[in-house]
């Protein structure tokens, strides 16, 4: 496995203004993990098992973040505090955490997008892992950590560039902020318009709120059972298209989950319907079909007054 030797991401001055960014501990930690992340994907060898990372992912464990978090003594923070910070991060809509804690555990920074399309035709950037991941014990780690308590903040950490920051035709996929129209185009602007919003795009013209996003993931997980290798989304466009769905559309976030479902569980469309896109597109052919079935998928019966099937949906059903 290599470790990160060179390289960089985009790092902007604007997440000072941060209020949680006061707390030392998860600014590094935020740092971290952005510049831990996969690049690009790549299989990674990480505690004796290949995983395959995709882009803004990395493999880890909260002790081996730890031993990158230490105080002027050396003295490494807890697995315990890093597991507060962790769970601070995934309920701001900034990562998503899956895995075994001590095997490992994938993050996927849910914005990452934001930060690899400004660095497209920069030199290659290969994902660090630290060599702390294979030799450390989990025990090194287990000391206790300063107890943190940020302040809430916005889920979305695109911050403002270095320099101007006007818009880049060198690179295809920029959509970078603008100062000559910051408040139509820049982060702080957007939430003055849409304080709902979880996670957008840097333009702004893609967003959903916390409950879009719950959902799009809810919907990634299902779409893994079926295709294992489907590719980690851009969680604010499949958020967006959800936000449609309920504001355009007149769909409850139950509507749109238990079709889903439905699909999902079906021989035919469980192949077909891998977005919140295509659940869109088809919406009126996938309810004409339920409602001829009788609400019973092809490959198995779903019970509609029992919810277990919505586990990590929360309030959402």
């Amino acid at each position: 496995m290599k470790n990160q030797k060179s390289g960089y991401i985009p790092l902007y001055r604007s997440i000072m203004k941060k209020p949680w960014a006061k707390d030392v501990y998860l600014r590094t930690l935020w740092e971290n993990i952005l510049m831990s992340a996969a690049r690009q994907p790549y299989t990674a060898q990480f505690k004796g098992y290949e995983w395959q990372l995709q882009s803004g992912q990395l493999v880890t464990t909260a002790a081996d973040l730890g031993l990158s978090l230490c105080d002027r003594k050396g003295k490494p923070t807890s697995r315990d505090a890093v597991e507060r910070m962790l769970a601070f991060f995934v309920k701001e809509g900034m990562i998503s955490v899956d895995g075994e804690k001590q095997k490992g555990r994938v993050i996927t920074v849910l914005n990452y997008t934001g930060y690899a399309e400004k660095i497209d035709n920069l030199p290659a950037h290969e994902s660090a892992q630290t060599t702390a991941h294979d030799k450390a014990s989990n025990g090194a780690a287990s000391g206790d950590g300063a107890a943190h308590t940020p302040a809430q903040i916005t889920a979305h950490h695109e911050q403002e560039g270095n320099n101007k920051n006007k818009r880049s035709s060198s690179l295809p996929n920029s959509d970078e902020f603008t100062n000559t129209d910051e408040t139509a185009s820049s982060p702080d602007g957007f939430l003055d318009r849409h304080p709902d919003a979880s996670v957008y795009t840097p333009s702004g013209k893609s967003w959903g709120t916390a409950d879009d996003l719950t959902a799009a993931r809810w919907m990634y997980k299902k779409i893994l059972v079926v295709d294992a290798s489907a590719k980690t989304p851009n969680w604010a466009e499949w958020a967006n298209v959800i936000r449609l769905m309920r504001e355009q559309d007149s769909r409850s976030h139950r509507e749109i989950c238990e079709l889903f479902r439905w699909a999902n569980a079906d021989a035919f469309w469980g192949s077909n319907i891998l977005s919140p896109k295509k659940l869109r597109k088809q919406w009126g052919t996938l309810k004409a079909q339920q409602q001829n079935r009788g609400g019973k998928p092809q490959r198995e019966t779903l019970d509609w007054d029992n919810t277990d099937w919505a586990d990590g949906l929360g309030g959402l059903i």
